[in-house]
């Protein structure tokens, strides 16, 4: 399994070695239940996560109660509330497995740890701004088409997993305005 995190970790920049070594000492395996959380509203986000199987949605909840999903995230995700993370004030959103998963952990303190130790992690910088993309995409003005076929080109797996009323929601559309935009597009 660790094999593929540190596939991953060098697609983000270049590791020793003894740089890789260093990684998967502080790496801390996980298993989680559906509907466990990663993190809870309110608490500050300490770590980011690395998902080996599964998947995990990101949400905040409404004034009526209602999930509306930030992010969704499946194996060979990076997952991190980069808000959160990087201000160290309490998280605004939940992080909740959809189904029984397994993740790799880094703390934040682990990662200083391992700055100290080489200069290399501090590329690990990157994982926290990826987390930013889906944030930088929706923000902007993209019709319903552009986001539903942004998915599909990119991440199409997230369609198979998630029920609609979930893509619905993380595309920032009803489930009926989704529905239309499948007929368009296929």
């Amino acid at each position: 399994m660790k094999e593929s995190i540190l596939a991953l970790i060098n697609k983000i920049g270049k590791f020793s070695e003894k740089d890789l070594l260093l990684l998967t000492q502080e790496l801390q395996f996980r298993k989680l239940k559906k509907n466990d959380f990663l993190l809870e509203e309110g608490i500050i986000c300490s770590s980011f996560w690395y998902i080996v199987a599964g998947s995990f949605y990101q949400y905040r909840i409404d004034s009526e109660l209602n999930k509306n999903i930030i992010d969704l995230n499946i194996a060979g995700d990076w997952v991190v509330n980069h808000k959160s993370f990087t201000s160290r004030n309490p998280s605004m959103f939940s992080i909740q497995a959809f189904e029984d998963s397994s993740i790799y952990e880094i703390s934040i303190d682990a990662i200083h740890r391992l700055i100290g130790q080489s200069q290399s992690f501090l590329q690990m910088g990157k994982i926290v701004e990826e987390s930013t993309s889906r944030i930088a995409f929706f923000d902007n003005n993209y019709t319903p088409d552009e986001r539903y076929l942004h998915i599909l080109k990119n991440k199409p797996k997230l369609i198979q997993k998630f029920p609609q009323t979930i893509i619905a929601s993380f595309l920032k559309m009803t489930p009926e305005t989704l529905s239309r935009v499948r007929k368009r597009v296929s």
